[in-house]
């Protein structure tokens, strides 16, 4: 048993998904003294936990990435992983995307690395504070059960788990029915609660977590409702690819106004969309009604079954109702950042902070950020995975200045 108790963390890395572990892979594999240096921390009691749990509570079978992008630096990884395995067949058509179970294997042997050198800890962060001028440490991360400890370096590799996007008509009739309308990051596919339903399970949204459980949840016999604000887009992406290449890049760079960034972001980021797999699935399902361009007006009950009034007529028998309807970032929504927000005047625009070139808050040295954070710096792929090799290469030249000039900094594990 570990504990990070009173220690000094020479680099912290927040978060312990596929960002986090991402850059950890890479600074170990890069930097032979950082193992010694690093310490990543999670509500989690182990790392991916989140991603794990997303996709086999949506039933998702592919990734809609392609092969290339993972966790490890390596791009032909996995499908090395998947020659060695006679397990070519899963690598789906026509950009190689593995199947679940593929990325998690591939995933577990990386994450043997992490293990070994014992720098993964389950530490949910309550307090994030910087305390300017206390010398080499001055970051100091208070658990929810008040551990408390120290650092230099502080990478947020957060995501938007924390921030589900429940449209302001459902607020009201959430309250009204807690049990009967939940958010997609509320509900599996495999609960042992959906046997007992007898009526339609209604989907609301119009990109892959609504598609992909619409998919899962009519093969196992239930009869669904789709219902979106628009008609159905089909993309293989969920953003230009053009977004991973310098020329893209470099012109977002080259817009200074923060606003501006966002609103190209939304342009290229859309409403969500259906990856023509998922798609073709969906036309082919006969226990599946799609409402496009649909809005709901009420929503009423009666023994426990809910009732629809839409803009294209009443769905009765419902049992539940399932809000796939995403997340919408905001830097606040993470309690342990609102009194560093509040302090240090930490710049937002639309929830997301402004970082520098590198990476780095403008407001606090050596405080960086990755994944949905950086997504004003990377752009529209910065909340993906291929975003957190893009995110690596603006952090790692900073961080390695950090570790040649630190190498006396050794940082002691204390194992029980």
């Amino acid at each position: 048993m570990k504990t990070l108790a009173h220690l000094n963390i020479p680099i912290t890395i927040i978060g312990g998904g596929i960002h986090g572990i991402s850059i950890a892979l890479r600074l170990l594999r890069e930097i032979p003294t950082a193992s010694r240096q690093i310490a990543i921390v999670d509500r989690h009691p182990e790392p991916l936990t989140q991603w794990r749990l997303k996709t086999e509570r949506q039933g998702m079978t592919f990734l809609r990435s392609p092969a290339v992008h993972h966790i490890t630096s390596d791009p032909l990884g996995i499908v090395e992983h998947a020659e060695q395995h006679n397990r070519l067949s899963e690598l789906a058509p026509p950009y190689s995307q593995p199947s679940t179970t593929l990325f998690w294997d591939y995933c577990n042997d990386a994450l043997a690395e992490l293990k070994h050198h014992h720098i993964y800890h389950q530490f949910e962060v309550a307090k994030l504070r910087w305390d300017k001028g206390a010398g080499k440490y001055p970051f100091r991360l208070i658990s929810t059960d008040y551990v408390g400890f120290r650092s230099s370096c502080v990478i947020l590799a957060i995501g938007s788990d924390d921030c589900v996007n429940i449209p302001p008509e459902f607020t009201s009739w959430q309250r009204q029915y807690p049990n009967r309308i939940v958010h997609s990051s509320k509900f599996s596919v495999n609960s042992q609660q959906l046997s007992k339903d007898t009526g339609k399970i209604v989907i609301v949204g119009g990109g892959l977590t609504a598609g992909t459980l619409a998919k899962s949840l009519c093969e196992k016999g239930h009869q669904v409702v789709l219902i979106t604000r628009k008609q159905l887009k089909t993309e293989q992406f969920d953003f230009p690819p053009i977004w991973l290449g310098p020329k893209a890049l470099t012109e977002f760079a080259s817009e200074t106004d923060f606003q501006q960034r966002y609103q190209i972001i939304q342009e290229n980021r859309g409403e969500g969309s259906i990856t023509p797999e998922v798609m073709e699935a969906l036309k082919n399902t006969a226990n599946l009604d799609i409402y496009p361009a649909t809005y709901i007006r009420s929503i009423s009950s009666s023994k426990h079954i809910l009732q629809i009034n839409t803009s294209r007529g009443v769905i009765s028998n419902v049992s539940r109702i399932i809000l796939a309807t995403g997340y919408k970032f905001n830097l606040r929504r993470y309690g342990f950042m609102e009194e560093l927000i509040r302090q240090h005047q930490i710049p937002l625009v639309c929830g997301f902070p402004k970082l520098d070139d590198n990476l780095e808050f403008h407001t606090i040295k050596n405080l960086f950020g990755s994944g949905a954070v950086a997504q004003l710096q990377i752009g529209p792929a910065s909340s993906n995975i291929a975003g957190a090799n893009l995110a690596y290469e603006r952090i790692k030249e900073k961080l390695q200045d950090y570790f040649f000039g630190h190498t006396h900094l050794i940082c002691k594990i204390v194992r029980n």
